[in-house]
């Protein structure tokens, strides 16, 4: 049930930051704020078509789909000998090592917390119907002259660099561990137990919330244009991009352990704002199973990082880590208290997401905001997030009944 009260009406339409000048959200935005004692929502909006933007309208999550997909992938590491710290060569179903680095492994820890050296290539990503080794091996369709390696100067679990082809390596690797692929190992192993209607790539995604999605949409010539799920498959079909050269290569003739990439791990779970809420609220339930993932494997020191502009100061195993750092090029999302929430942002497409949640208090924020350009964004003026992001978040804290906003 949505739930609207006077205040949140209030923090939405003269918000304390940026009062006189808000920007827009865009044709769609909402957030499910939650707490053990209360639960409180808000959305706006309509996809092209008339159709309303809810609560239970899928979306393509981005990058929080990388946070969902670890908690599969650590349990599964964790049942196995050497854990986390196994070499994915031994499973993933070829050989891979950093070219300047030859005898060093490269771990499932150092994917899962963006530190194995690897970048996403020039022809990323690799296409259903090749290899995923085709990236890693000279002379190899997609080897891009090395160009998915990182500089030489850093072994891998030395240097953070977010890429997205760490998740397509694990979900390989998953693939060949289980027999399963990677959509329906999803599936069975969280999606369907947590009581969602999602699935990556729109794989197990009934038709019924398929009829509901909202595309991702960015304003051009003044008419917003669907980049993407302007017209999702129909039941039961998934969708993959197919090498050029297998054109009618269908979904159903993906198999596990080929391509960690075909299902797309790393951005492409659709989900609803609702399904959010339903697994931050599992996961606050489990602590224990999802403890390992929430300690820092990585934090910003004089080295650098390939850190997204700033946004990660620190990151566990496919969870964002915020130390509370204030200020503009900050990560106090969530006010004074900000080291006390884990989750993850996404970003895609003109979707700007966030799963977020306090253990400490049993707090969490599902947000997202349609929309959004690809450059020149508004620059938040409390953090390094943008001043829609920031205006949403603080809304969804007024909700849960505290007093301070981002910064």
């Amino acid at each position: 049930m949505e739930l609207m009260t006077a205040g949140l009406t209030a923090a939405l339409s003269l918000p304390a930051i940026a009062r006189a000048e808000r920007p827009d959200f865009g044709p769609c935005a909402g957030f499910i704020a939650s707490a053990p004692d209360r639960r409180r929502t808000w959305r706006r909006g309509e996809a092209p078509a008339g159709r309303p933007f809810r609560l239970d309208s899928p979306f393509r999550v981005a990058s929080v789909s990388k946070m969902v997909a670890a908690f599969v992938i650590v349990t599964i590491a964790t049942g196995l000998p050497g854990g986390l710290d196994a070499d994915v060569s031994d499973r993933v179903g070829f050989r891979l090592r950093h070219p300047a680095w030859p005898e060093r492994p490269i771990r499932l820890r150092h994917l899962l917390s963006h530190t194995s050296g690897l970048r996403n290539g020039p022809s990323y990503p690799v296409p259903a119907g090749r290899p995923l080794s085709s990236a890693f091996a000279p002379g190899s369709a997609q080897f891009d002259e090395g160009g998915w390696f990182g500089p030489p100067d850093f072994p891998p679990g030395a240097r953070f660099s977010y890429a997205d082809v760490n998740f397509a390596v694990l979900a390989q690797w998953a693939e060949q561990v289980t027999g399963q692929r990677f959509d329906h190992l999803m599936r069975d192993r969280l999606l369907a137990p947590a009581g969602t209607d999602a699935g990556y790539n729109w794989s197990g995604v009934s038709q019924a919330a398929r009829l509901r999605a909202a595309p991702g949409l960015r304003l051009q010539e003044d008419a917003w244009v669907a980049q993407v799920d302007s017209a999702p498959p129909p039941a039961p079909r998934a969708s993959i991009l197919a090498a050029p050269e297998r054109p009618t290569l269908a979904d159903t003739d993906v198999l596990p352990g080929e391509n960690g990439f075909a299902f797309s791990p790393q951005g492409g779970l659709r989900a609803s704002l609702a399904d959010m809420d339903r697994l931050a609220r599992r996961w606050l339930a489990e602590p224990e199973a999802f403890q390992a993932m929430e300690d820092p494997i990585w934090r910003l020191g004089p080295e650098g990082a390939d850190n997204e502009g700033g946004v990660l100061l620190a990151y566990g195993l496919g969870v964002q880590v915020l130390t509370g750092r204030q200020g503009p090029a900050g990560d106090a999302f969530f006010g004074p208290d900000s080291a006390d929430w884990r989750g993850h942002l996404g970003d895609a497409y003109g979707w700007m997401t966030g799963l977020f949640w306090n253990r400490r208090t049993g707090e969490s924020l599902a947000w997202a905001l349609n929309g959004m350009p690809e450059t020149d964004r508004p620059p938040g003026r409390l953090t390094s997030l943008t001043a829609p992001e920031e205006i949403l978040i603080a809304a969804g804290l007024k909700a849960l009944g505290r007093k301070t906003g981002p910064g």
